[in-house]
């Protein structure tokens, strides 16, 4: 399980959708493409990205998605 960490505030989670697209500058951001992961809140680690290991697949709010493990901590 992970929460952000202590000097965070909020990050934002992108889908699988969106973390698989190479070219970001054409890429339109949705509600649906992200989602803020705030402080106190928790999720699991599901998957590590193979090709970048500071990538993390997160189940939060029922939904998959990515984040940077540099943003969040191990609370259990």
């Amino acid at each position: 399980m992970i929460a952000l960490r202590y000097d965070r505030v909020v990050v934002q989670l992108l889908s699988d959708s969106l973390e698989k697209s190479t070219d970001f500058k054409k890429v339109v951001f949705t509600s649906e493409d992200s989602r803020p992961f705030r402080r106190g809140e928790t999720g699991i680690v599901v998957e590590v990205n193979q090709a970048n290991l500071a990538r993390v697949k997160i189940l939060h709010n029922s939904g998959i998605w990515w984040g940077n493990v540099s943003d969040m901590v191990v609370v259990g």
